[in-house]
């Protein structure tokens, strides 16, 4: 009876793991020769992605592949990938909303899509598709600091700086930002608009001066935001669903040093401040996300969203001593979401 019984137990085991292996396309069907059964085509020829129009692509395949659709802008130069495994590419697996892998976005544009494969040196590509409205991430969980459209002038709530490096006078460090324009168009636009561009040399060798590494600095209340929000951001109260976002570029300059402070309201009015340091020593556009609750303050306070009042984007020397060292850099989108990270 047990040897029955033994022999039933690896009988199940085996028809067990017969039916495992069908649970996935084998190696052989994946790895094998490309045979298209339906042609490779889009959708639509033209989309409008603002009005929450979409486009998918359609193939069919004798065996599954690994595919992968890659869909490039001829002007923003944006990339988007939609990767799957089947012998099938439809509306369920392809559909594609206007959004980009990483900074910069799409415009009104010209795209080219083309079809490779995992396993074979197969090329499909199609006609361009014209974009005639782009992706725009807009809802009412998004909370818009700036996008740096509009060619406005933020001052800072006080006189020149009185900082530990710096000096008031008319050398000091003014409330409002010289030497920051929205209008250079150097570098590509992230989102097809303008970006704000800061640069300059550090406070030095400027006779009875002492030495500083500061360059600039820009404060954005919420109050004087692109949205008047009054005097905190519209922010939900649980910091694990609120994300601060923001695209900085680099321009190559090894000693530019970006501080961005996101200032918060303590119990007490006391300003708490939250530091993101950049060193941007790459060249393009990136973009950063954070949750807020992983954001580190000079104090133990715990992170209150409800309770933030302002931006400030300090730019700074990281070799204060050299007179005539330039340092730059790119700011583009500053923007909370809530439950996700923003999508370019």
């Amino acid at each position: 009876m047990k040897k029955i019984i033994a022999i039933l137990a690896v009988v199940l085991l085996l028809n067990a793991c017969k039916k495992q292996e069908t649970l996935a396309p084998s190696i052989d069907q994946i790895y094998g020769p490309l045979t298209v059964t339906q042609p490779f085509s889009a959708s639509t020829n033209t989309v409008n992605f603002t009005t929450g129009e979409k486009v998918f692509f359609n193939a069919k395949f004798k065996n599954d592949a690994v595919w992968i659709i890659t869909i490039t802008g001829a002007t923003s130069t944006a990339v988007k990938t939609i990767r799957g495994v089947g012998n099938t590419i439809n509306v369920d697996n392809s559909s594609w909303n206007g959004s980009a892998d990483q900074v910069p976005s799409f415009q009104v544009e010209n795209v080219s899509v083309k079809l490779t494969f995992g396993h074979t040196s197969d090329v499909f590509s199609l006609a361009p598709i014209a974009l005639t409205g782009p992706f725009v991430q807009s809802s009412a969980k998004d909370v818009l600091v700036s996008n740096f459209v509009v060619n406005k002038r933020w001052y800072n709530s006080g006189p020149p700086c009185n900082c530990k490096y710096g000096y008031t006078g008319p050398n000091g460090w003014p409330s409002d930002y010289p030497n920051i324009s929205n209008t250079d168009n150097s570098y590509t636009k992230p989102d097809g608009n303008n970006y704000l561009i800061m640069s300059g040399t550090p406070w030095a060798n400027i006779p009875g001066k002492p030495v500083s590494p500061y360059v600039n600095f820009l404060k954005i209340m919420a109050d004087s935001s692109d949205f008047k929000y009054g005097k905190y951001f519209p922010l939900y109260a649980d910091p694990e669903k609120v994300y601060f976002n923001i695209m900085i570029l680099g321009t190559n300059t090894p000693y530019s040093h970006l501080q961005v402070n996101i200032i918060e309201e303590g119990r007490n009015g006391e300003d708490i401040i939250r530091i993101i340091d950049y060193r941007p020593n790459w060249t393009g556009w990136k973009l950063f996300s954070y949750r807020y609750s992983e954001l580190a303050a000079g104090s133990a306070a715990m992170p209150n969203p409800q309770k933030v009042k302002g931006i400030q984007l300090l730019l700074l020397s990281d070799v204060p001593t050299l007179p005539g060292v330039d340092v730059k850099v790119g700011v583009d989108h500053i923007i909370f979401t809530h439950n996700a990270p923003y999508q370019p």
